[in-house]
This record gives structure tokens, C-alpha cells and sequence, in this order.
């Protein structure tokens, strides 16, 4: 039972991490390029872009992804097929649904952010989002069944063909506009669905008919963590939004740049999430809300483990990190990445939260506090910016994530009972047992 478990997590990991990681190198990669391609005013729209498409993304998978992966990762043989029918043709409708709302919003956010690119190119991305639906959709699946090699590989490829594409029209001289940046992005879902099928193929068993009572039950299970991911990207983004509104898009591509280097921070965030949501809405099932605690606090400890190396790297050396991603001319967001590298520290908290309410049944709870601290943010980001420019943005989003962290440690005390100083002795032992393992293997060698 110890091997599989650890086989579970070993397995679970690698695949996770590489398609984090890859995702986050791919991103990266194209960032360097066309921060450098592109002027300020463009690659502040380009920054807005991605913030709105992916606040559609990620509220459109909430509602389907953590329903789907409770109901089916326990259903029986003959309520599987159901429950991937009606988690798909949720998919589709919500996918319609958020469409229509982009095609009306398309124009005022133009107008809001004074970036008339940006109306073309949501008009564009609605055609993404209809690929994304069977491509997300085999990634839940594959997730429910424990499978995590077949979302490596279709993101890998739907990552790498974006990167590829913005690549090569470097290297021939090509200037891509933004318009055919999103049809990149198009092509690269589209591969990355074909080659995601194979790996699905042997979980996707669908009902021919919809099962409208399963549709229902996904939808008001699903119908909170829908919105709290809403509010959570609105959290999370809302900065970048009013400083478009407040200040222009050339200051959005300023913060953005510092934004950036969280990236490497959500590499473990979201690996960490994907493999313990599963394992912990098993274990609430079996095991009880003990278990459930002692994954919130090692997971926690786990991600401090990893961020607090690259929070101190990144204080030493800022400048150095400014000067690397994004040149010279972007030296002014070096006090903006200072103080934002600070809030990673209390971002673990937050982010398996919002994972551990979930499994235990009260999603509920995670999105009345998310809709709670995005307001809070956006009250703190409009005094701070009005207040003192685009540094504001960082220290209003600092001060939000320090409410946020003392109202979550709160409610998990109560919920489930966790110590807040627990993640940070798992921590000191994740260090220690990492030293042990590095000195034995020192002395091996040297024997």
C-alpha cells in the first residue's frame, strides 16, 4: 500500500511538474521575445489580453473540473458514462454562455483600457475557446483517472507550437501582430487536442443521452467553485485591470513584467493543487478530516520548501532578474517585483484553502471569502494607485493577501484544525531530509 501511494505521488509529480514547468518555459520564452518585439503600449493590450482569456478559462474549468473529478473518480461502472456526458455538454454550454459575454464586451473593454487592438482580438479568441472545450475536458478526465501523462504531452504540444510560431517569426524577421499572436494560440489547442485523444481514449466512455439530473448536480456543485475562481482571478488580476483603466497599458506592461516572475512561484502552487485535491477528497471520504489537515499543513510545507529559496534569489538579485526577462527599459518594476516576491510567501496558504474547502464539501465557504477579499483588492489597489502610481497595485495586492491569509487560517483552525506553524516545521523537515539525502549521496560517491 506504501509503494502505490508513493507511486501515486512519484508518478503524479513528474508528469505535473514537467507540464507546469513546460508551460511556464514556453510562457516565458514568448514573453522574452516579445517584450522585446513589441512596444510598451502593445504588450500592456497583449498583458490585458491574457488576463481577461484567462479569467474565461479558469471560471469556465472550475465550474466542470473539481465536479467532475469528485463524481466520477467514485462513480460506478454504469453512472461514468453519464456523468461524462453531462460534465461535457456543461462544458459546451458554459463555453457558448461565456462566448456571447465576450463578444458583447469585446468593444467597451477596448474602450476602458483605450486599446482599440484588444476588440479584434477577443473576437478571435472565441474560436480558442470552442477548441479548449474537448481539450480541457480530456485533461478532467484523464485527472479523475489518476492519468497524468496524456495532459504532459497535450500541453506540451499546444505550449510549444504557441512558442514556436512567435520563435520562427523572430528568427526570419517577421514583425507578428497581436492578431496573429491569438491565432497562434488557436492552432496550438487545436494540436494539442488530437494528440491529448489517444491518452483519453481508454477512460472516454460517454452516454449517448444527457443525463439532465447529472448535469444539475454537476452545475450546483460546481456553480461555487465557478465563482470562486472568477473571484479569484479577479483577485488576482484585478491590479493589472485598473492600472490599465487608471494609467494606460504601457504601466499594465510594467507591472506585468514584475508580475512575471510569479509565474515560477505558480509552477508549484498548481502542481501541488492538482495532485492533492484528488488524494484529499478521497480521504475525507475514508479517513476523515484528520488526514485532510496533516495534507493541508505537509503541502503547505512542501510549497514553502520550495518558494523561499527563489523569494530570498530574487530579493539579492532583482535587478539582475529585470535586466534578464525584460532589458533595461523595464527597470522601473523593480520595486514593484520586490514587494510582490514578498506575497508569494502567503500564497500556499491560500491556494490549498481554497483546495481542502472544496474536498470537503463546502465550496461554499471558499467563494463568499474569495468574493470578500476581491473586493477588498479592488478597494486597496484603487486607493494605492490613485495614491502613489503603479506601485500601488503591489502594495494594495500585498495588503489584501495578508487579510486573506489571517481569514483562511481562521476558518481551517475551525473546519478541519489546522497550526499555522505547522506548515513551517514540515518545511524545516523537507530541508533537512533533503540535506540528509544530498550528504549520502556525497559520501557514496566518495567512497
Amino acid at each position: 500500500m506504501a509503494l502505490s501511494k508513493n507511486s501515486y505521488w512519484l508518478k503524479s509529480g513528474i508528469y505535473t511538474i514537467l507540464q507546469r514547468v513546460t508551460t511556464l518555459f514556453t510562457g516565458f520564452g514568448s514573453f522574452y521575445i516579445l517584450v522585446r518585439s513589441l512596444d510598451k503600449s502593445d504588450m500592456g493590450a497583449y498583458a490585458l489580453f491574457l488576463t481577461v482569456t484567462a479569467l474565461i478559462e479558469v471560471g469556465k474549468n472550475g465550474l466542470i473540473q473539481n465536479a467532475q473529478i469528485k463524481y466520477s473518480a467514485s462513480a460506478s461502472e454504469e453512472e461514468y458514462p453519464k456523468i461524462l456526458s453531462a460534465s461535457f455538454s456543461l462544458n459546451l454550454f458554459i463555453a457558448i454562455f461565456l462566448i456571447i459575454v465576450l463578444l458583447l464586451l469585446a468593444k467597451p473593454l477596448s474602450l476602458l483600457w483605450n486599446s482599440p487592438p484588444l476588440e479584434n482580438m477577443f473576437y478571435l479568441y472565441c474560436i480558442t475557446s470552442i477548441v479548449l472545450v474537448p481539450f480541457y475536458q480530456f485533461n478532467f478526465i484523464q485527472q479523475a483517472n489518476l492519468d497524468f501523462k496524456g495532459i504532459f504531452y497535450s500541453s506540451l504540444v499546444r505550449q510549444g507550437l504557441f512558442f514556436s510560431g512567435i520563435l520562427i517569426s523572430v528568427i526570419v524577421g517577421y514583425k507578428i501582430s497581436l492578431n496573429e499572436i491569438v491565432w497562434l494560440m488557436t492552432i496550438g489547442a487545436v494540436f494539442g487536442t488530437i494528440v491529448s485523444y489517444p491518452f483519453v481514449k481508454k477512460f472516454f466512455r460517454i452516454s449517448k443521452k444527457i443525463e439532465w439530473s447529472w448535469v444539475k448536480k454537476l452545475f450546483h456543485y460546481g456553480k461555487y467553485v465557478f465563482g470562486t475562481n472568477i473571484s479569484s482571478m479577479i483577485y488576482s488580476s484585478i491590479d493589472q485591470m485598473m492600472l490599465g483603466s487608471l494609467l494606460g497599458t504601457a504601466q499594465v506592461a510594467i507591472y506585468n513584467t514584475a508580475a512575471r516572475i510569479n509565474n515560477f512561484v505558480e509552477v508549484p502552487l498548481s502542481a501541488v493543487a492538482t495532485i492533492v485535491f484528488p488524494q484529499s477528497a478521497k480521504r475525507i471520504e475514508t479517513e476523515g478530516k484528520e488526514s485532510v489537515c496533516y495534507l493541508y499543513e505537509r503541502s503547505v510545507g512542501l510549497l514553502l520548501a520550495m518558494i523561499v529559496p527563489v523569494i530570498i534569489i530574487t530579493l539579492l538579485f532583482t535587478k539582475e532578474i529585470i535586466w534578464i526577462i525584460a532589458g533595461s527599459e523595464y527597470y522601473s518594476s523593480i520595486p514593484i517585483l520586490q514587494i510582490i516576491i514578498l506575497g508569494t510567501l502567503l500564497q500556499p496558504f491560500g491556494r490549498q484553502f481554497g483546495v481542502v474547502m472544496d474536498s470537503i464539501g463546502k465550496p461554499k465557504i471558499n467563494f463568499i471569502i474569495l468574493v470578500i477579499i476581491a473586493v477588498i483588492n479592488v478597494i486597496m489597489n484603487y486607493i494605492f494607485i490613485k495614491m502613489i502610481g503603479t506601485i500601488g497595485a503591489a502594495i494594495g495586492t500585498m495588503i489584501t493577501l495578508a487579510i486573506f491569509f489571517t481569514i483562511n487560517q481562521i476558518i481551517l483552525k475551525k473546519e478541519i484544525g489546522v497550526k499555522t506553524h505547522h506548515p513551517f516545521i514540515y518545511m524545516y523537515k523537507f530541508y533537512i531530509d533533503g540535506f540528509k539525502i544530498v550528504k549520502n549521496k556525497l559520501l557514496r560517491s566518495s567512497n
